[in-house]
């Protein structure tokens, strides 16, 4: 797994056709991730095999088939799982799954 977690601040993204999008890239967004979860309006890119192995709702979430479908959004080739939770805990989530206080 690549430590390769952005530090910048929150990033608005641009939609492709130019106009700005309401979501916006969490701290925790690492190039190699494989998934992106979507809480409210914040986009975190993380790995699944991180998220299966600590949670078996995800585990579960990730097992069950999807169909392709055009209403199935991806970025940057990862799907996009809205969940809804807060995007205060699963940040909270996320920084204890990687343990990225230390």
């Amino acid at each position: 797994m690549s430590n390769s977690q952005s530090t910048q601040p929150l990033e608005k993204l641009t939609s492709s056709d130019g106009d700005l999008d309401q979501r916006t890239r969490s701290q925790y967004w690492f190039e190699d991730g494989n998934v992106v979860l979507l809480t409210e309006n914040t986009l975190f890119r993380v790995h699944r095999s991180i998220l299966s192995r600590h949670s078996e709702i995800f585990k579960d979430t990730f097992a069950m088939p999807q169909a392709p479908s055009e209403e199935n959004e991806c970025i940057e080739g990862c799907p996009v799982v809205p969940l809804s939770d807060t995007t205060e805990d699963i940040n909270n989530m996320i920084s204890l799954l990687y343990d990225l206080d230390k």
